[in-house]
């Protein structure tokens, strides 16, 4: 999707270098010295890489459904993006699932209900059936669900859902690294296709894209696009 070359400011006021190129039909971890979800580098990445024929399913593990919705509507360049759909689990007041809005969206009570949150994205895939674009991946944290379940049980529900993009879409998977061992790092980065690493430097964000020898073992590059 193509777009201004200037790098947008974020809600904090920093900027943000361009993200890396090659990472379409990947499943990538979004980590660094930074939160990435607290920068909002996902949502980001959702509107820079998809296009407004594609969808978005998005989990919410530390913001609402309407905060995230908000945030990604303050992102979205004038030609658009992904419609989103979004599994709700850090709402603590709503239980009612909004499946026909133009979000639509499904409570659960708690990230730790893993089985759920599975449910939940399968349900939103038929509310959502891509037409002729694409259909993407957002975990915006991990973390909520690493700190009440082990990594070996919530592995095996990355690989589940990771296989509800389509082909060519995009999987995001957002940790903060500070909270975490470099285990469980090394644990995770077996289900990925690669690492983006996020660092801030004189109050600007860059990216540096690794590949892992988890998953598909897919080639990526690192070359710059205008954003």
């Amino acid at each position: 999707m193509d777009g201004s070359s200037e790098s947008p400011p974020n809600r904090d006021g920093d900027q943000i270098n361009p993200f890396p190129d090659g990472l379409a039909g990947s499943t990538v971890l979004l980590a660094g010295t930074v939160e990435p979800a607290s920068y909002d580098v996902g949502l980001r990445a959702l509107s820079r890489y998809g296009t407004d024929g594609d969808t978005a399913l998005v989990v919410a593990t530390t913001e609402s459904a309407d905060e995230t919705v908000a945030r990604y509507d303050a992102l979205l360049p004038d030609a658009g993006g992904p419609k989103l759909g979004l599994v709700d689990t850090a709402s603590e007041q709503k239980s009612v699932s909004a499946r026909y809005g133009e979000y639509p969206i499904v409570y659960i009570p708690a990230p730790n209900d893993l089985e759920r949150l599975v449910i939940g994205l399968s349900d939103l895939t038929g509310d959502l059936p891509p037409s002729s674009g694409t259909r993407h991946l957002l975990v915006r944290s991990l973390t909520p669900l690493l700190q009440s379940s082990s990594v070996e049980t919530v592995s095996p529900i990355l690989e589940r859902i990771s296989d509800l993009r389509t082909e060519s879409g995009l999987t995001l998977f957002s940790i903060d690294y500070t909270a975490h061992s470099e285990d469980m790092l090394e644990k995770l980065s077996e289900h990925v296709d690669g690492i983006l690493w996020v660092t801030e430097q004189s109050g600007t964000l860059s990216f540096e894209y690794h590949r892992t020898d988890g998953r598909h073992n897919r080639p990526a590059g690192i070359g710059d696009l205008d954003n």
